[in-house]
């Protein structure tokens, strides 16, 4: 029999992060019935969402623990005025805290601890130096995609070793060719966090610094979907290990109103607009929305909720009344054919057969989501990597239609989306026949086979394990 160790699971407080990390804990115990994963969950201030959330991961597997971090003030952080500044800032101050967690299993009488492994998010690179401190190997969860991690690798490079300024790469010239993406790479679709200079110097640059230290490198995806992208890393990228898809659990909304409106729909008929934990437009954005939805005649279920104030950090809030920001008489309009609500289970609404199509940021958990359902997307990014995932999606591998590939929120010249543009999108993502929907439904199952007996994802996890061990 397996001597039983131990495993220590360090999610990001982001609440996407999270949610994967525990789901990839949740598979490990369940498959391998030698580990035991323990989870210190820190808490980001400003996202109650999150908080929630994060405080309804506690009930798991018995080999799974789950230590809840009491919640930091955010008035102890008013230097940080984004939500990646403020994750890490609550990271460094918990780093101290993580050390004594890890420093207790090496205090005790028995010579040969149980502790095998720390298994940090991408954002928690710092955790590298508490497993060098006590011997143990860390590995890195990447909770994006291998394409994203390859650009971070190749302008790292381009950095340490060519001397290139990063932050100027955006001015001119042709689009890139990145070893990690098969179609040459617009500026326009290249993450303001790695353009900003101070998000790239100050947070990405290091992160993919302390990459190459870690024992090897787990991410959030599968052979089937990004085989070019696996196949482009450097000789040194640590030994890299695909696991996906690993899907956000949700806490259980059994009397969720859209999901019992959902259940008289007809199948495939009603299209999903849903942005993400940060996503959020103005007034004027909302309206051009709301023309697009109601010309196009289609069943809709869309979240929408209000931009932030100064001190959420760029985490949304809800309205009180959606009457102040829509159209005039569009609640009555469209009362018989659509929801609009503020946060949703969305995982559950995707997996709702009534559900045929999704407006989405293409945040990297809502794309394998609509993969796994085999729901298409229409691309709408708005932050951080989205749009270079909405460039993959559309023009590399047709997993998705076009209503935008390089929206930004953080720009300041952003134009409008336009309604004649939306609606295009929502027509062409609901379209029974096309071909994306062909495409989709083929990479549904390729997903699903990953995960299982023999799958790629299933072989790539027990090699890991047997790493650890």
């Amino acid at each position: 029999m397996d001597k039983i160790v131990e495993l220590f699971f360090i999610p990001s407080p982001l609440m996407g992060h999270v949610g994967q990390i525990v789901h990839l804990a949740n598979l490990m115990v369940t498959r391998f019935h030698h580990l035991t994963i323990t989870i210190p969950v820190m808490h980001l201030p400003t996202d109650p969402h999150g908080t929630n959330y994060t405080h309804s991961l506690d009930d798991h597997h018995n080999r799974i623990k789950v230590i809840q971090f009491s919640p930091m003030d955010p008035d102890s952080f008013p230097d940080c005025t984004t939500a990646g500044f403020l994750a890490d800032a609550v990271i460094e101050r918990h780093k101290p805290i993580v050390r004594e967690l890890v420093a207790a299993r090496f205090n005790g009488s028995d010579p040969d601890p149980r502790l095998c492994a720390l298994v940090i998010d991408m954002f928690c690179t710092s955790m590298i130096d508490v497993g060098k401190e006590f011997g143990v190997p860390t590995y890195m969860f990447f909770t994006s995609n291998a394409a994203f991690l390859g650009i971070m690798f190749y302008f790292q490079t381009l950095h340490d070793e060519h001397g290139q300024e990063i932050s100027e790469l955006g001015n001119s010239g042709p689009p890139l060719m990145i070893p990690s993406y098969v179609e040459p790479v617009p500026f326009s679709v290249l993450p303001h966090v790695l353009l900003d200079k101070a998000s790239w110097s100050k947070r990405f640059l290091r992160y993919t610094r302390k990459y190459r230290e870690a024992k090897g490198i787990i991410i959030n995806t599968f052979q089937e979907l990004e085989p070019h992208a696996l196949l482009s890393y450097d000789n040194k990228t640590p030994p890299v290990y695909t696991v996906g898809p690993m899907l956000k659990p949700e806490k259980s909304t059994p009397n969720n109103e859209v999901l019992q409106w959902l259940e008289g729909q007809p199948k495939s008929s009603v299209l999903l607009l849903c942005f993400g934990s940060r996503g959020w437009f103005e007034v004027d954005q909302v309206r051009e929305i709301a023309i697009a939805i109601e010309r196009s005649g289609y069943r809709f279920i869309w979240s929408l909720r209000r931009p932030p104030s100064k001190d959420q950090k760029g985490f949304p809030g809800e309205y009180t009344d959606y009457n102040e920001v829509l159209p005039d008489g569009f609640l009555k309009r469209t009362a018989g054919k659509g929801k609009v609500v503020g946060w949703l289970p969305q995982t559950a609404v995707l997996a709702h057969v009534a559900v045929g199509g999704f407006v989405s940021h293409c945040g990297w958990n809502s794309i394998l989501e609509s993969l796994w359902y085999g729901v298409p997307i229409a691309t709408w990014p708005i932050y951080a990597e989205q749009q270079l995932d909405a460039h993959q999606l559309v023009k590399e591998l047709g997993l998705a239609v076009k209503i935008s590939l390089d929206y930004n929120q953080l720009n300041e010249n952003q134009s409008l989306v336009l309604a004649e543009d939306i609606e295009k999108g929502i027509r062409q993502v609901m379209d029974s026949n096309s071909e994306v929907r062909a495409k989709v439904t083929e990479m549904k199952a390729k997903s699903r086979m990953a995960l299982e007996e023999g799958g790629s994802s299933f072989t790539s996890l027990r090699h890991l394990v047997d790493d650890f061990m």
